[in-house]
């Protein structure tokens, strides 16, 4: 016989012949079973209310988990020549990414710029976490760290063995790019890229070693800044030079857009005379080959790490890293 699990007056049986389901369903809703659909649910906990038991309902029923509040801010630390880092496409996404992570939470993250090389995020003990965006000097990172204030760094360029960082695979996208431009016979690469770009260098010179191809010393060219200004100078010294290689590596798409018009201007053909390849973000605005890194996800990994880092204080650090996607025009 079949024996009846009772609520007072009221069995399992009868709350499963109400809302039209099994027993089963009624006690995984009763002990919130996680694997339950919300509709499932709302239907049980409505015949319950309809066989006369409000008041008891939240007695049976474990209650739901109260939704996660955290004070957290986005914070980005620019370089000096970038005066309105959010008004830039790419880190616009970062952010976007981070917000669309928190969207279904009670968590609205907070945005703010510092100055370029800050030292200090102002009032930390108003957060309980924060995703440092772009290029966060050591002395903010150790003040965070001396503050408690758990924190995710999110960034193209950056990398940690010793802090959570969200980045993109340099190293094996680079490679790729590299193998891509000697499938088009290309023997001779050069480099123009700014220092924060120098850790993408790594994988292209790996390939080309291993092809027996090392980079020359005037191939290597480091640009002082960011700013396309100073791409457009150091490409013109190079033309100027006559011994341009046969492809091109620059540190972002718009750089190499403006690479691009300078070679044309001394009527170099691309990519008949000189090959370029750049990195990006999905946004074609010139037919050039890039590694396109995807900020938003970049953004995501970063949002889901610090709750990861907030729920668990005693995780050690990770380092996440995003594939490149290779695409040709």
């Amino acid at each position: 016989m079949t024996q009846k699990r009772s609520f007072g007056a009221v069995s399992m049986t009868d709350v499963a012949n109400r809302a039209g389901v099994s027993q089963s369903t009624v006690s995984r809703v009763i002990n919130h079973h996680p694997g339950i659909r919300p509709e499932t649910r709302d239907t049980v906990l409505g015949a319950l209310r309809e066989l006369g038991y409000k008041s008891e309902i939240m007695s049976l029923i474990h209650p739901e988990p109260e939704p996660e509040r955290h004070r957290i801010s986005i914070v980005m630390c620019p370089l000096p020549e970038q005066a309105d880092p959010f008004a830039l496409e790419y880190f616009s996404l970062l952010a976007q990414g981070i917000r669309d992570e928190f969207a279904n939470s009670e968590t609205v993250p907070d945005q703010q710029t510092l100055p370029a090389g800050a030292t200090e995020l102002p009032e930390p003990g108003r957060y309980d976490g924060a995703i440092l965006l772009g290029y966060p000097s050591e002395a903010l990172r150790f003040q965070l760290r001396e503050n408690g204030v758990p924190y995710v760094i999110a960034s193209g360029d950056m990398g940690s063995n010793s802090e959570d960082v969200v980045t993109a695979n340099h190293f094996d996208g680079c490679a790729e790019g590299c193998a891509y431009l000697l499938e088009q016979g290309v023997k001779r690469v050069g480099f123009l890229l700014d220092k924060h770009g120098l850790p993408r260098y790594a994988g292209f010179q790996s390939v080309l070693l291993s092809r027996n191809l090392p980079v020359r010393h005037e191939d290597l060219r480091i640009v002082p800044d960011t700013r396309t200004s100073s791409y457009i100078t150091a490409i013109h010294h190079w033309i100027a030079a006559k011994n341009l290689p046969e492809a091109l590596v620059v540190s972002y798409v718009e750089a190499a857009s403006a690479v691009k018009a300078m070679l044309e201007l001394n009527r170099l053909r691309i990519p008949e005379d000189v090959r370029l390849l750049s990195f990006g973000h999905y946004s074609r605005s010139e037919p050039i080959a890039t590694l396109d890194i995807d900020a938003r996800v970049i953004g995501r990994r970063a949002g889901i790490r610090l709750l990861e880092k907030l729920r668990h204080p005693d995780d050690p650090p990770i380092q996440i890293q995003v594939p490149m996607k290779l695409y040709t025009p």
